[in-house]
């Protein structure tokens, strides 16, 4: 898949990029004497000092200095982040959830990245069925380590029936990675009939050979409606469990960690509290969630002694979709004890459906409706995850913007990655 370099349009010039010049709508043509390919050529230059910039303005071809931070921040966003536009699916999976979208969504929302340069620079997770030599060779000689990958079922024919033919060399390119020491996080998105049973078993059982990946994540398939494949039930979450926990007890004997990690929407559907989790670079993947939550509402007022004692608390209503409820039911019970009023704000998910239940695909509008039916009591605030309200986009996924919802709330509406960053808002 060969790429011909163009220049990188400038978005945005901020810090040291504004202080050598650069400004948004420059065009890059030029790093340290040598044509970038995308926002990785000019990460790793920065990564090495100065940026000796060719860059053309209006016509006009400017030669400029970039002197990034010690922590090597250059301040410069480039359009598409990437500087070129994401690579996007090439596979038909049965389970894609960019699918099952309603209409009236963010155009955005329907774009199906899968990008081996997000994976490294955020941790998405890529398929790697759109990769060709010169992508592979590239990865290996920048040394982009970790990469996350959704492999989903070891077997070929297996991962095929699930993603399409695309998806056949996915397994071939994935061993030439961890040959070459690249670290390797994978995701199985568990589809009862089709990748459990004796293929999951497999999956666990060859990856784990290999010394370059370093844990796998099971997370539930998320379905609007049931077609070819089906949701996984209450049984079929606590058995898969019991399973986890034996290949967790061997890999344990034999690597020394779990490896293996199901995650807390497995655990919630099963009706257990999910356990903390040995695998911090699985916790975008919803593994280990719930425990740091758990803890943190331990935390506001236990660990800031006398001086917390005379300060007026906050009441809050922590939103939660139905199935994270029982977990904050349990941390509003905690934050009780250290003089906290908090209650869950329990929302039905009317955007996709009421078998969809997580909280971070909850729509504004139902949040703007149940805060309407059931409004915030006096002096109470609104605690939301960020992720449900990127600030990045500053909407939902039915774009409803941050004023909108803090409207409804009277102004008192706290964005948070935790309660610990939601108490650290509350206190300015």
């Amino acid at each position: 898949m060969s790429v011909t370099r163009v220049p990188l349009t400038v978005a945005a010039a901020d810090g040291p990029a504004s202080r050598g010049g650069l400004r948004a709508g420059d065009c890059i043509r030029a790093v340290n004497g040598v044509a970038p390919l995308d926002v990785l050529d000019l990460e790793l230059a920065a990564a090495d000092g100065p940026l000796w910039l060719e860059v053309v303005r209006q016509g006009r071809v400017l030669e400029l200095v970039v002197r990034p931070r010690a922590d090597g921040w250059h301040g410069i966003s480039l359009a598409h982040e990437l500087g070129v536009p994401p690579r996007t699916c090439r596979n038909r999976c049965r389970f894609c959830f960019v699918d099952q979208l309603p209409p009236g969504l963010r155009p955005s929302l329907s774009v199906k990245d899968d990008d081996y340069r997000l994976s490294f620079l955020h941790g998405n997770f890529t398929t790697l069925s759109n990769l060709d030599e010169d992508d592979v060779a590239r990865i290996l000689a920048l040394r982009l380590s970790p990469l996350y990958v959704s492999l989903h079922a070891w077997d070929d024919d297996a991962r095929v029936a699930l993603m399409g033919r695309a998806a056949r060399g996915a397994r071939a390119t994935l061993l030439r990675l961890a040959a070459a020491g690249v670290e390797l996080h994978l995701q199985v998105v568990l589809c009862p009939g089709w990748n459990d049973g004796a293929v999951l078993e497999e999956t666990v059982r060859e990856s784990s050979r290999l010394e370059a990946v370093a844990d796998l994540g099971i997370v539930p398939v998320a379905l609007a409606a049931e077609g070819d494949l089906r949701r996984v039930t209450r049984a079929d979450a606590a058995a898969l469990l019991r399973r986890v926990e034996g290949w967790r007890r061997e890999a344990r004997r034999r690597l020394g960690h779990g490896f293996v990690n199901a995650a807390d929407e497995l655990h919630l559907l099963a009706g257990r509290t999910p356990p903390a989790g040995d695998a911090p670079l699985q916790y975008e993947n919803g593994i280990g969630v719930a425990a740091v939550f758990l803890r943190e509402a331990r935390w506001p007022f236990a660990h800031e002694g006398r001086a917390a004692r005379g300060r007026r608390l906050p009441r809050l209503r922590v939103l939660c979709g139905a199935l994270a409820a029982p977990v904050v039911e349990l941390a509003c019970r905690r934050l009780a004890a250290h003089g906290v009023r908090a209650r869950p704000f329990v929302v039905h998910n009317e955007l996709f459906g009421p078998h969809v239940t997580v909280t971070g695909l909850l729509g504004g509008r139902e949040v703007a409706r149940a805060l309407a039916r059931e409004p915030l009591a006096a002096a109470e605030w609104l605690v939301a995850p960020r992720d449900w309200l990127p600030e990045a986009l500053g909407a939902t996924l039915d774009d409803v913007g941050e004023q909108e919802l803090a409207a409804a709330c009277g102004g008192r509406l706290v964005l948070a990655d935790g309660l610990r960053a939601a108490f650290a808002t509350l206190a300015r």
